[in-house]
């Protein structure tokens, strides 16, 4: 995948990747650093709460909680809990066989105007692509398979 562009919704895989130093972290780092005045980064809420149990269950409650917090204070990411980003996932995950978390970046990426991004491809998510694509833009950090 080229560089970042464009504003987008961050789904909690692309975010953990960032916030553990990966190499598909990097190319998120590399987007908040050249981060142009007319882009924005969103995520869900929902988001939030998967990115504190992983860092939690990983590294500790302490650890999730300070970095949760570094990440809502930043001020770069969006954190959107409207009730319509609710209802669109809601509705997704009613027709479509993927995750709520998956539900909710592709419904605040569409209540945004703004393209869904996820750290890696999953089986699930890229089923229900070709079976019917979603009206948002979906682009992965990597293109490769797992």
């Amino acid at each position: 995948m080229s560089a970042l562009r464009g504003s987008t919704t961050l789904d909690s895989s692309a975010i953990l990747e960032y916030l553990m130093g990966t190499k598909l972290g990097q190319k998120v780092k590399e987007y908040f650093e050249t981060l142009r005045p007319d882009e924005k980064i969103f995520c869900s809420l929902y988001s939030i709460s998967e990115i504190f149990y992983v860092l939690c269950r990983t590294r500790s409650s302490q650890y999730a909680a300070e970095k949760v917090g570094v990440l809502s204070s930043s001020g770069v990411i969006e954190i959107s809990n409207a009730k319509e980003m609710a209802m669109e996932a809601g509705r997704l995950k009613c027709e479509r066989a993927i995750s709520i978390a998956d539900c909710s970046c592709i419904a605040t990426a569409k209540t945004t105007g703004s393209q869904a991004v996820f750290a890696r491809r999953e089986k699930d998510l890229t089923n229900e692509m070709r079976r019917r694509p979603f009206d948002v833009r979906i682009l992965f950090l990597a293109e490769e398979s797992d």
